[in-house]
């Protein structure tokens, strides 16, 4: 499959790390996102990354895609990219809206030899940078499949995060904001 989307999607090299990235929130609370890795198209639960998105007013999808990028691209290059790889391609779940915002912070970074595509839902259109135009893959391919695979298993993930949180917020009591005040009392 990961041989296919290479010949499909006209990749530059094997794209063996996959990384995909999602965002999750209600009327802009609770803003998470989530990061999963396939290696050679199987999951690497080891590998996955929770994102709070903290600067972004809203429900600002573009900018909380950015600002999860930007933290992730941080951290190329340094004594942690041992623990965070350079992926061979990156899919954001989106559409061009999402891409586009995306390929400006792979600019501001200065990321070229990293390959990105976004992979919208409904019409489960491809998106790349080198074309205006969607790819459309059959949906009964397996390369398609593997893009929905990491696709779906990146929203999974990030909404399971947000109901954590969501949860967490939900059931606290102002009560314990009261100094002396706790579970007990």
């Amino acid at each position: 499959a990961c041989m296919r989307l290479k010949d499909i999607l006209g990749l530059k090299k094997y794209p063996k790390r996959m990384e995909c990235y999602d965002i999750s929130n209600i009327s802009g609370v609770d803003k998470v996102g989530s990061m999963v890795v396939f290696i050679d198209g199987e999951a690497d639960r080891s590998s996955y990354r929770r994102f709070k998105i903290k600067t972004v007013e809203g429900a600002n999808d573009y900018a909380s895609h950015q600002e999860m990028m930007r933290r992730r691209l941080a951290k190329l290059g340094t004594e942690e990219e041992e623990r965070f790889p350079k992926p061979d391609l990156i899919v954001i779940d989106g559409g061009k809206g999402q891409l586009s915002a995306i390929k400006e912070v792979f600019d501001e970074f200065g990321v070229q030899d990293i390959e990105l595509i976004s992979l919208a839902e409904r019409e489960e259109e491809v998106f790349t940078l080198f074309s205006p135009e969607s790819i459309r893959i059959d949906h009964r391919d397996y390369a398609l499949k593997t893009l929905q695979r990491i696709r779906d298993e990146a929203h999974r993930f990030a909404i399971t995060y947000f109901r954590s949180l969501h949860s967490k917020r939900n059931l606290a009591s102002v009560l314990e904001e009261i100094e002396g005040v706790g579970k007990k009392k």
